[in-house]
């Protein structure tokens, strides 16, 4: 009888161990979170990555994870080079992939809208030129939510002087072809593209990157002064947002090549 019940003791406590050793394991998403966002303000993208990515696979739906996912594979697929496009493809397609699913849990949420613009632009650019004028509309309409849904974001309004520099300024004949193939190209303004990029400096003066494509705006529109000052600027600012050491570097290389 002891026999029989030591043996019932035993296998109700093997079978119990895997179940305490899995609870064990199961981490605090809240505490994940934290964690992916100290690593990607100390510049390890990827391991904040991978963070987000483990809080996925256990809340497959969480918005924090998946927004924030999403733009670190925009981000680690644009710091690939050139000779690198597979690999920027792939980054690039799991960012669309992260962000529709953003959209479709939590289209109430900007950041959801925001992430998919900047996939979509990253994705475009690898992409012919057809493709590029047709997904700029989509780019367009998901920035234009991303702005009136979280306003007080400052990478948005950036965003967006980009998208307004890059389309204000493309060639005749590219415009003539867009006409011809679909609707033509969204509406780009000058004024825009600077008043927007500015409004995002203002609102986070500490971002070089934010500076930077102010500067390569007014070089675009034959204004080197105005970007010789905002270069300036930059060669006096201390870098504190993550990785944006060789976006210094870039900017002092532009100035002298001024």
């Amino acid at each position: 009888m002891k026999s029989t019940i030591f043996t019932l003791s035993l296998l109700m406590f093997m079978i119990s161990m895997p179940l305490i050793t899995f609870g064990a394991e199961v981490s605090d998403p809240d505490k994940l979170l934290k964690e992916a966002e100290e690593l990607f303000e100390a510049g390890d993208e990827k391991e904040a990555l991978e963070v987000y990515l483990e809080v996925l696979d256990d809340e497959p739906e969480n918005y924090e994870a998946l927004w924030n996912a999403s733009l670190i594979n925009s981000r680690l697929g644009y710091q690939l080079g050139d000779d690198e496009e597979e690999k920027q493809l792939e980054y690039y397609e799991e960012a669309l992939d992260l962000a529709d699913r953003a959209i479709e849990h939590h289209d109430d949420e900007g950041h959801s809208y925001y992430v998919k613009a900047v996939a979509l632009g990253r994705w475009s650019e690898l992409q012919d030129n057809d493709t590029r004028i047709e997904t700029s509309h989509e780019i367009k309409e998901n920035i234009e939510k991303a702005t009136d849904m979280i306003p007080d974001y400052a990478p948005v309004w950036h965003l967006y002087g980009v998208f307004h520099s890059d389309i204000a300024n493309i060639s005749g004949a590219e415009k003539f072809a867009a006409n011809l193939i679909s609707e033509g190209v969204p509406d780009g303004s000058n004024d825009k593209a600077v008043e927007y990029l500015k409004k995002a400096i203002d609102m986070m003066p500490e971002s070089i990157l934010f500076r930077l494509d102010l500067a390569k705006h007014y070089m675009k529109v034959d204004e080197d002064d105005k970007a010789k000052e905002v270069l300036e600027e930059i060669s006096e600012m201390e870098v504190e947002l993550p990785n944006e050491g060789q976006l210094k570097e870039e900017a002092a290389n532009i100035l002298e090549d001024l």
